[in-house]
């Protein structure tokens, strides 16, 4: 692959001595290309400095420039959107599982298919698998851990202090004790906080979505005829809903529950156990990330899926009139390590520097990268904190997960949009006060099973069952 690499390399430095990619010409003459970028992330106080260091290196190297956007957390869909059905000039974004499968079935992608290049090398095969849409791929995906499994995130202050074995706690029935024991020990302390962005828990009963977390129509990863149910019917999610319940009655849970949303994370508030989900290393990550020391433990199996694969993707405008620049910044993103630390740490000396073991040290907040959106993690630097051997153990993760019968497979609801759009307002009514304990499974559970018929949830879950039984028949 480094042959590879080095001979595409050298084509792209040949053509920039004379012309950019897609005509522009590197030095005099036209304007070389300039490719507009859009992804998700609040804009940085130093976005615009470390842009014109990312054009520093694109520009000599590789014979473009790029126009750097990050759109905020809250507006970034919306923006997307009006991008797409305005028709506004834009050539790379991010996307994700919905929007990259309805656009792609949409036209809205450009077909990388035949443009991948040393990029089919470079990132697992099993994320190539995932990203397939109607045979043909739309993006490229973040080359990082396959599964995401559910963990529990420790306090490791009050871990060490109370000597507590996190090894043996893996369903919500075994926390109890521990809760109980954090709640009278620790009063200041939120025992398990929750919020109204609800992390699967069904998956600690090994079951995962079908496409989208939206719709509760779910399969066992480990049921090869993969047999769709409405997880809410089930007697394991009954069964959950009552412990959450239970704990909220008795103080466990922090009573603001279904109002907080994902960015309470950033509250300054001491909270003994989380939930989240992740890959290996999880210790360091997650404790840079909320910013307190976290000792993490795996709650559910490493399972790939659909939708752990198409967490992160970038796509190309399929109105985009410079396809080869684009692939080139892709390229570029995925195997040019000054590039893919540039757009995650920002510029050495002036966000980060150095230590002795190479890892990263953040000197400045002006600038940060969100990870899972901009390509290969593999060739990033560790950070101060995380494990030397980080991305070996990131390796030996993704060599030992287990693929889902359905990995590959993405359901099509563009016949039963109006029925699909109707079955999520039920669940956004739901999802929250329920996964959050908020409130009693036995009055509200019924109602949400009601209204969910009413939808028409049987028909989504026919109509999934035929197109599951058809995929898996022509595999």
């Amino acid at each position: 692959m480094r042959r590879r690499l080095l001979l595409l390399l050298t084509a792209l430095a040949l053509l920039t001595g004379c012309a950019a990619p897609d005509g522009g010409e590197a030095s005099g003459g036209p304007e070389p290309v300039n490719l507009i970028y859009y992804t998700i992330g609040e804009p940085d106080a130093d976005l615009q400095q470390v842009n014109d260091a990312l054009n520093d290196i694109l520009l000599p190297r590789y014979g473009f420039t790029v126009t750097y956007n990050k759109i905020g957390w809250n507006d970034y869909t919306a923006q997307l959107n009006s991008l797409l059905g305005t028709g506004q000039t834009f050539d790379v974004a991010f996307a994700w599982t919905d929007s990259y499968v309805t656009g792609a079935r949409s036209g809205a992608w450009l077909d990388l298919t035949d443009r991948l290049g040393i990029l089919e090398d470079t990132i697992d095969g099993a994320f190539w698998k995932g990203v397939t849409v109607e045979g043909r791929i739309w993006g490229i995906p973040t080359n990082k851990e396959l599964a995401c499994p559910v963990h529990y995130l420790f306090s490791r202050e009050l871990v060490e202090k109370y000597d507590i074995d996190i090894t043996q706690y893996r369903s919500f029935a075994s926390l109890e004790p521990l809760l109980q024991e954090i709640r009278e020990k620790e009063p200041d302390y939120i025992p398990l906080f929750l919020d109204s962005n609800p992390t699967n828990i069904m998956a600690l009963e090994g079951y995962e979505y079908v496409g989208y977390d939206s719709i509760p129509l779910m399969v066992r990863s480990d049921d090869p005829r993969c047999q769709v149910v409405n997880i809410f019917s089930t007697a394991e999610a009954m069964e959950n809903l009552r412990i959450l319940r239970r704990y909220y009655e008795q103080g466990y849970i922090n009573q603001d529950a279904c109002l907080r949303t994902g960015f309470s994370r950033y509250q300054d508030e001491p909270v003994f156990l989380r939930l989240s989900t992740g890959g290996p290393d999880a210790s360091a990550s997650y404790s840079t990330d909320y910013g307190y020391p976290i000792v993490a433990q795996q709650a559910s199996p490493s399972v790939v899926t659909t939708e752990s694969t198409q967490g992160g993707i970038m796509v190309v405008s399929a109105n985009t009139r410079h396809p080869e620049a684009c692939m080139a910044f892709l390229t570029a993103v995925n195997t040019d390590p000054e590039v893919r630390n540039l757009l995650n740490y920002g510029i050495q000396g002036v966000h980060y520097t150095l230590t002795e073991e190479d890892q990263v040290n953040i000197i400045s907040s002006g600038y940060r990268g969100v990870p899972y959106t901009q390509g290969n993690w593999f060739i990033l630097k560790t950070a101060v904190g995380e494990s030397l051997n980080k991305w070996e153990l990131y390796r030996a993760f993704n060599e030992n997960t287990q693929e889902s019968p359905l990995l590959g497979f993405t359901p099509d609801y563009s016949q039963y949009a109006d029925v699909f759009n109707a079955v999520s307002r039920v669940c956004e009514k739901y999802y929250a006060p329920l996964f959050t304990g908020t409130v009693d499974p036995e009055v509200y559970l019924p109602r949400f099973l009601e209204e969910l018929s009413e939808a028409g949830i049987d028909r989504l879950q026919a109509a999934l069952q035929q197109q599951i039984d058809t995929w898996r028949a022509g595999q």
